[in-house]
């Protein structure tokens, strides 16, 4: 019998067994991770909106915060985790000392800057030592501000160590060296609305306010600003957002359901999961509920309306997250007009992870981004930011002016549109000194404080 036939075969099957060790597929071995890894990674594959961009094999940390953050998708700039084990000393301007700035370069001087505070809140330590939107800095504990130390200054900002501010005044073109301002951290609480006014615009009423931040303990008090409006018959309404950093989803879906004609059982926002956890349609009752707040009930909100027929928003670049969702999910119910610059880009909420084991085991919590968001007519995806309807540089004119001043660029745009005045183009400005802006303590230079977690309840997600 002859076997040369087989030799192929045979060789076949050795060349096979020594390239890929016989031709069977390997079993890997078991990801062994330490510590809370393991439920973290398991939370991440059940909830986490990218959930199919995590490492198929992550490697093991000694620190918890920085395994977490091995998963994240790279597009992914809000995720964050809780971690008790952290030591985190650095936070912002406004947590510390009460108060938001930015850095601007003296076009004429290369490498030079000159600090201006642009917000100021009530009861701040910035605000008991006199400091006032629109004044200038040159030098923080000592140090000359320059294109050289600025991400320096920026963390002095941040430490809480306490600040000195050599102050500058503006005459005519020129900075003049001004006095020394200390300030040390104090507690204080922000009411989210700051002001208040009503302007006539081409003989038009047209109402203010300015509102920082969506929270749910000071619901009552926007809505009685609201119901003040509604008694001096309102026209328009120029709400100016632009260093909001979000919020409460309860929150906009009031303020959404005060400002348009949408009934309670409508949608006010599609929450987009992964395939584990699919789409849910919230309508603005069912949204009311995801907290506590009074209001609950949105028939309580129609004392409220201005039954307008179109809303003035004013963004930045600081604008963000529930601020964001209010202007795109309130456009399928009544017309937004966006005037400033383009927002942040945060379309995507999420929930609080805790560990549910019986015993617990872990105090971590994490926050990863776990929905997409969408409006009523599933427009959304808008992760480069919302952009505006007339852009306008609210730095155009210097020294910033007061909040609810109606020569401030943006507030001069929007009473230009109101009173039928506009063109689609940006304000010129009269700017009283040449500087242009290079950082500011909004989050999206990396610098200031974050935009607010959106987050709202859990519902059934598919264990895979």
């Amino acid at each position: 019998m002859k076997i040369i036939p087989y030799l192929p075969a045979v060789f076949f099957l050795f060349a096979c067994w020594l390239l890929w060790g016989g031709c069977k597929e390997e079993k890997q071995e078991p990801l062994l991770l330490s510590g809370n890894n393991r439920w973290i990674l398991d939370s991440m594959k059940v909830y986490y909106y990218w959930n199919d961009r995590i490492p198929q094999r992550p490697e093991d940390e000694d620190n918890s915060t920085v395994f977490f953050k091995s998963l994240l998708y790279s597009e992914d700039r809000f995720s964050f985790i809780i971690n008790p084990g952290d030591n985190r000393t650095e936070y912002s301007s406004f947590a510390w000392y009460g108060f938001e700035y930015a850095l601007l370069e003296k076009m004429n001087r290369h490498g030079e800057l000159v600090g201006v505070i642009t917000l100021v809140v009530p009861g701040g330590a910035a605000d008991r030592m006199g400091l006032k939107r629109g004044d200038f800095f040159t030098a923080v504990n000592g140090a000359v501000i320059s294109t050289s130390n600025a991400e320096d200054i920026n963390r002095m900002m941040r430490l809480g160590s306490g600040l000195q501010l050599s102050m500058s005044v503006l005459a005519g073109d020129v900075l003049q060296p001004g006095t020394q301002v200390s300030l040390n951290y104090i507690r204080f609480s922000e009411q989210p609305v700051y002001i208040t006014t009503i302007f006539n615009a081409g003989g038009r009423k047209v109402g203010y306010i300015f509102y920082n931040q969506f929270n749910g303990n000071y619901d009552m008090e926007i809505l009685s600003v609201l119901a003040s409006m509604r008694q001096e018959k309102m026209d328009d309404l120029i709400l100016d957002l632009r260093y909001n950093p979000g919020g409460d989803v309860s929150t906009a879906a009031k303020l959404a359901g005060a400002l348009s004609n949408a009934t309670a059982d409508q949608p006010f926002v599609i929450y987009q999961a992964n395939r584990n956890g699919g789409r849910r349609v919230s309508s603005f009752q069912q949204t009311m509920h995801e907290n506590t707040y009074q209001p609950q009930s949105f028939n309580d909100l129609l004392e409220y309306r201005l039954n307008l027929n179109r809303v003035f928003v004013l963004t930045t670049s600081s604008t963000a997250s529930a601020a964001e969702l209010l202007i795109n999910n309130l456009r399928p119910y009544i017309q937004v007009i966006q005037i400033g610059g383009k927002t942040i880009g945060k379309d995507m909420a999420s929930f609080a992870i805790a560990d549910l084991r019986n015993p617990k085991q872990t105090d971590i919590v994490l926050h990863p981004l776990v929905f997409r968001l969408y409006n009523a007519a599933s427009q959304g995806d808008y992760s480069q930011g919302l952009s505006p309807d007339y852009v306008t540089d609210e730095f155009s004119v210097l020294p910033l002016l007061p909040f609810g001043d109606s020569r401030d660029p943006l507030i001069k745009k929007a009473l230009e549109v109101a009173g039928g005045l506009a063109s689609i183009t940006a304000n010129p400005g009269n700017p009283g000194i040449a500087l242009k802006p290079v950082s500011s303590s909004a989050y999206s230079k990396g610098v200031g404080r974050a935009p607010l977690p959106m987050e709202t309840k859990k519902f059934s997600y598919r264990t895979p």
